[in-house]
């Protein structure tokens, strides 16, 4: 019973560090708006939400292009991706974290932060 404790706080600390990489690289690529929401006592499909927010859909997808990029080098590969080739809206759902990245009109249009306004942020810059 000890063990599976501390693997499932060792898999919560590996899905954390991997939700803090993608935002960090978002950040060095110019990402506006970047917010980490704790999903765990709200969704039983995923425990992370990444929000990015982004001027336009070249720099989405460039941007989702270099997270995908550095997570396969740690062995993290999402399930689905969608909203890639338009770039508007791109969602790469990893299981344990959903990374949503939208450019600034599409995140102001759908209001998308309003329903999970009051889920728990987590910091995400050291």
């Amino acid at each position: 019973m000890i063990l599976q404790i501390n693997n499932k706080k060792t898999k919560n600390n590996n899905i954390i560090e991997s939700v803090k990489l993608a935002a960090k690289i978002a950040d060095e690529k110019k990402a506006e708006y970047i917010k980490v929401l704790d999903m765990r006592s709200r969704l039983v499909i995923t425990d992370y939400f990444l929000v990015i927010s982004v001027n336009n859909p070249r720099l989405s997808k460039r941007i989702h292009e270099d997270i995908e990029k550095k997570l396969k080098e740690k062995n993290t590969y999402p399930i689905n991706v969608t909203g890639s080739s338009e770039g508007n809206w791109i969602l790469a759902d990893y299981d344990d974290f959903v990374i949503h990245i939208l450019t600034n009109d599409f995140r102001d249009y759908y209001d998308f932060e309003r329903l999970w306004r009051d889920s728990k942020t987590i910091e995400w810059k050291e």
